[in-house]
Formats: structure tokens, sequence, C-alpha cells
């Protein structure tokens, strides 16, 4: 295994090296030649705007619903505080049963996800449905129950999920990361711990969807077949929310020092795992179709190859750019239940160096080219990944059609930007190490 990782990285020293015999590459597509989405249009909704790609012969829609109400809105005292009033808008209760419940008896689904900037949620079914789905929703959010048996339930609902993530060695290691490189609430576990969510009671969600769930501090992203009575659903919606609009939010990262700081926790893990993490360009930054192409060349290049997608926990080494987040970051992962760590680790970290300061042979570009397009549209598969893709590259620069403008942006893409993008983000990094408790001077 540690001489197939170190022809790995000789491998891409010389497809390195090669560039000055290497042709030059192939002029880049326009981009219209790089449409592969439904050109995205946007309607407006009152103060609300709804990006949307519809396909005329689909049957089902997805519709995901940003709240200005992420990570970035919380303080140190309120950690998942947003999960909280999330969890309780999904048991509140419409026509005799929690909302999550009523959507479902309906043949939809209802899920929300906290992240850096936003709580959104996302519902999906027939298109001739959704309208009466989003209309129990708005139900919802017009009274949400604080009560204090739902917000009772809802708190032991999220602790079992914290505690399911602490039980995963990633997870750990990029919360570790956040923790270390951004500032105030939006470095905190997005679901909160089970200590930071017993000391959150009623008044502190009330305050919290009262100060953030605003009119004005909404957006929509739909996709699938979007018909006109979704939109005009949508709108009710909208109008159910209390008026007004929030502020922005200016997250801060913690400078990364030259001396790659490591972090160490223990858990109860049989191997070792590694997470490296990078600072990275924001989604309306020229250098995000580089860090794109820098995505897939540091995910694929140390991995076997395989005829199906490998899952986060099958792959020995991965790397998953975190644009959702305020400044966005990369990470990289090593998974020693299937690698030896050190060894990968300092092979990936050479190449990194290595990628700052030669650029890539034509070839090599193309086909890092191809696999950071091929895995953008594979993970915008689904309904549920499509909108939000949609809905958080297009609130960050990217502009309405935001799918097609990411394709278009990864292909005209240059050996030296990626040459220019690594060696400004990927010279300093911090390294945060999982280790299993029984190693020695574990605790």
């Amino acid at each position: 295994m540690n001489q197939s990782f170190a022809r790995v990285a000789l491998a891409l020293a010389a497809a390195l090296a090669m560039t000055g015999a290497a042709p030059a590459p192939k002029p880049a597509a326009s981009p219209a030649e790089t449409l592969r989405f439904p050109r995205a249009v946007v309607t407006d909704l009152g103060p609300m705007k709804m990006q949307a790609e519809s396909d005329a012969d689909a049957r089902l829609g997805g519709v995901q619903i940003f709240f200005s109400a992420g990570l970035d809105r919380q303080t140190v005292a309120q950690n998942g505080v947003a999960a909280l009033v999330a969890e309780c808008i999904a048991r509140t209760t419409v026509d005799g049963s929690a909302l999550r419940d009523a959507i479902a008896d309906r043949g939809g689904a209802l899920q929300y996800t906290i992240d850096g900037r936003a709580t959104r949620y996302y519902l999906e079914a027939r298109s001739e449905d959704l309208p009466v789905l989003l209309a129990l929703f708005a139900r919802a959010l017009a009274a949400p129950d604080f009560s204090t048996a739902t917000l009772a339930s809802a708190r032991a609902a999220l602790s079992n999920r914290v505690n399911d993530i602490e039980g995963n060695a990633i997870s750990v290691g990029v919360q570790m990361f956040r923790r270390s490189y951004y500032e105030a609430g939006a470095g905190l576990p997005a679901l909160g711990t089970t200590t930071s969510l017993a000391a959150l009671g009623p008044s502190d969600a009330a305050a919290f969807y009262r100060a953030q769930y605003r009119r004005g501090g909404v957006g929509v992203s739909a996709v699938g077949r979007v018909t006109p009575e979704i939109a005009s659903a949508l709108r009710a919606l909208g109008d159910a929310l209390p008026e007004g609009t929030l502020a922005p939010v200016s997250a801060k990262a913690r400078a990364i020092p030259e001396n790659a700081p490591r972090i160490v926790a223990r858990r109860d893990v049989g191997a070792p795992v590694i997470v490296v993490g990078f600072a990275a360009p924001s989604p309306g930054s020229k250098d995000f179709g580089a860090m794109l192409v820098l995505e897939s060349l540091l995910s694929n290049s140390f991995e076997r190859t395989s005829a199906t997608t490998l899952g986060i926990v099958e792959r020995s080494v991965g790397a998953s750019y975190l644009y959702d987040g305020s400044p966005a970051s990369l990470i990289v992962y090593v998974n020693g239940n299937r690698v030896d760590p050190t060894v990968v680790i300092r092979e990936l970290l050479v190449v990194s160096k290595s990628l700052g300061s030669q650029p890539l042979s034509a070839d090599s570009l193309r086909r890092f080219k191809t696999t950071a397009e091929g895995a953008f549209v594979t993970g915008a598969v689904t309904l549920s990944d499509r909108s939000y893709v949609l809905g958080t590259l297009g609130a960050q620069g990217l502009g309405p059609d935001a799918m097609n403008a990411t394709l278009a942006s990864i292909e005209h893409v240059g050996a030296a930007d990626v040459r220019r993008v690594a060696k400004k983000y990927l010279q300093r990094y911090i390294v945060a190490l999982v280790l299993p408790r029984s190693a020695a001077g574990g605790s």
C-alpha cells in the first residue's frame, strides 16, 4: 500500500514536470457549450426571489427554502438553537399531525439542514401536490410550537443525531478544523452539542425565530417541474412570515499560520483519521473554477479506481470543497481504516506544495477538468442536491443560472490558474487528527 501511494506521488510529479514539452491546452469552450442543466430563471415573489430550473417532463418538484438563520447568526451560548428551531417547526401540529408527518401522509417529504449561512428546508413531492404541502409549511411557520413539551422532544431527537455525528471520525475531524478556522458561531457544530442543547429553552428558540425568520431574509430555489401554482404557494408562504430584512453578517476566519497547527482528539474509533483543512475562495471569486479542479485532483489522485462512486467511508482519501461557508474552505481527509494515513498525508502535502510551484501538463489539466465537471454534475443528480447547489451558488455571486455558470468557470480554467490558486490557498493548512482512545496516552 505504501509503495502504491508513492507511485501515485511520482506520477503526479511527472504530470507537473512534463509541462515544458506538452502541447497547449485546447481553447476553452464557450459558456453555451457547457450548458448541461435547464437554464434557470428568476421569479419575483414579492420580497423573495425564486431561482428555478424547470423540467417540463418531470413528475416531481423540489423546493429549497433558505432562511438567514445559519451558524453565523448564533452566538457561542446559542449553539444548537438554529437546529432546535427547525426541529420544533417540523414537529408543529397542522391538521392534527406534526408538520413532517402531515407532509409525508400526503406523499411528500420535508427535511432541514443547518449550514454556515442558512437554515434550509427542502420539500419534495409530485408537482401538483407541492402547493398544498407548501401551504402546510406556511401554517407551521406562522405559528411555530416552542412549547416545553415540543422543545423537549426536539432536543432529544437532536441529541441522538449529535451522538451519531460524534461516532464518525471524519465528521469529528471536519468539525475540529472548522472550530479552529472560523471565529464566533460559524465554526460551531451544526446541531449543537448535548450540553449546549440542554441549556436552551422555549424563550431561546422563540427569540431566535423572531430575530431571523424574516420575510426579507429568505431565498428560494426550485427544480423539477416548477408550476405557476408552486410559485403562488411560495408567495403566500412569504406573506405568512413577519416583515423585515436582516443585516448581512460578515463571518470571519482566523489566518492559518505557517507552522501548520495540529489538533488532536480521541474517540472510540478503530483507526486514525486525518483531516487537513485549507482556506478556499468563495463561489463568486475568479478562483472558484480552479479550486473545483484542485478538489477533483486531490480527491481522485490517491484513490483506487472503482466502477461506482465510492462513499465517504469507503474512500481512503477524499476532498470536499465547503463553499456553503463564508469564508469557504477545502478539506482533505485520510481514512486510516483503509490506508496508512501517515504515508498518504506526507505525499498529499508534497503534492499540494508542488502544485503551487509547477503548472499541470495539458493532458493532466484536461483530465482533472473533466473529472471536476463530472463530479459537479453527479453531485447534483437528485432534486434535493440540485436545488441546494442552485440556491447556494446563486446567493454567492454566480447569478441566477449558477449551475451552468459553474460548469463554464471550470471549462475556462488554465494551468496557470491552477498553479496560482494552489500557491495562494494550499500552502498553509490545519491538521486535525482523530485517534483511537485505546492508543497509548489516550483519555
